[in-house]
């Protein structure tokens, strides 16, 4: 397994450092606990203690999956952090009772046990933030996509593109996209090489639904084919320093587009003129889109009347189709993604979205 370690977030390297190292401190924490040589390896063994084993096995597995991209890697460390957490909870509630707990024959005083929980929770909580932000595209997606600096949703971005020359060109749609980059297919016969220059202009939409053109230098970083053997390119962006107006409009249309999604599994009805005509369902929500898993697959830009059946009762909507994926490609189940438009109850539909947020296992 080829690690490519500075293609890594520096919050996973880091991470996956303290895992590997934590076996060592066992060890000569445990020597220098009872007084021993590091060299006296025997001694140092018997005298550790089965949790300190059992945290250290996890520890180094834990690190080998985050390293790798494991979905196993984050859900171990998640009872690796409950296990310890559990046994400082126990450890004061002992002392509270009146209880003595020792350490190699040394009674710990009920401040240490105290002091160490409240560092042990803090150190937990940081790794678990920092983690929980960076796994989400390896661990929660359907696809080993590896790390990328830069979330990257599916979205169909117009865009058209000419080469430095200006002698090739091509139309179409993005298939992801990000503050960085973009993912977007070629026609045939396009000549783009790994390192070609092109220019990209892109059609996005404000929040007045107006059309704003915005156009940046690209680079070619990555070319590749899909299911169906169409060709793509992964092309990254170098705004110029007088492009500042225009990035920064840029960055708005990601920030709205992409609000946070948090997966869901609730039925939908959908429809052209009433939410009757065919049913689904929801595969992730945001407060401005969702993405539906339906064998009823309506086109591009078509305007839908949708009502969500939630615990608490139905949510209705009327949104518009920006994305159509038929074929079930790109990580996605056969379905439509859709831009909201207008909402019956809003803050209802707002209270109902923010309650998947503090869901442990999101996919972004």
């Amino acid at each position: 397994m080829a690690l490519r370690l500075f293609r890594y977030p520096y919050p996973i390297l880091v991470v996956s450092l303290l895992f590997v190292v934590i076996p060592l401190l066992n060890y000569f924490f445990t020597a220098a606990l009872y007084d021993l040589s590091s060299l006296q390896s025997k001694q140092v063994f018997s005298r550790i203690q089965p949790l300190q084993y059992v945290l250290s096995i996890l520890s180094l597995v834990i690190a080998y999956g985050l390293l790798a991209k494991k979905k196993f890697g984050y859900y171990l460390f998640l009872l690796f952090a409950s296990i310890l957490a559990s046994y400082n909870v126990w450890m004061i509630a002992w002392i509270s009772l009146g209880k003595k707990l020792f350490l190699a024959g040394v009674r710990l005083q009920g401040p240490e046990i105290i002091v160490n929980a409240v560092m042990t929770f803090v150190a937990l909580a940081m790794i678990f933030y920092f983690l929980k932000r960076e796994v989400s595209a390896p661990y929660l997606s359907s696809l080993n996509r590896g790390w990328r600096g830069g979330y990257r949703e599916t979205h169909p971005v117009p865009f058209h593109w000419t080469n430095s020359d200006g002698e090739r060109e091509g139309d179409g749609f993005t298939i992801n996209i990000s503050g960085s980059g973009a993912l977007i297919p070629l026609v045939e016969h396009h000549f783009l090489k790994i390192g070609s220059e092109i220019n990209l202009h892109l059609k996005l939409e404000n929040e007045k639904r107006e059309i704003v053109p915005i156009s940046v230098k690209g680079e070619v970083v990555r070319l590749d084919q899909d299911e169906e053997g169409t060709e793509l390119a992964g092309v990254r962006f170098d705004f110029q320093a007088a492009q500042k107006d225009e990035e920064a409009e840029f960055l708005r249309f990601l920030k709205r587009v992409f609000a946070p999604r948090f997966p869901v599994q609730n039925k939908i009805h959908a429809g052209k003129k009433e939410a009757n005509e065919s049913s689904g369902e929801l595969v992730n929500i945001s407060t401005e889109g969702m993405y539906i898993k339906s064998d009823i697959v309506y086109d591009l830009n078509d305007r839908l009347f949708i009502k969500i059946d939630t615990r608490s009762g139905p949510i209705s909507l009327k949104a518009l189709v920006r994305w159509s994926n038929p074929n079930g490609r790109y990580g996605k189940p056969k379905g439509y993604g859709l831009q909201i438009e207008e909402v019956e109850n809003p803050t209802r539909f707002r209270f109902w979205v923010w309650k998947h947020r503090f869901r442990i296992f999101h996919e972004r």
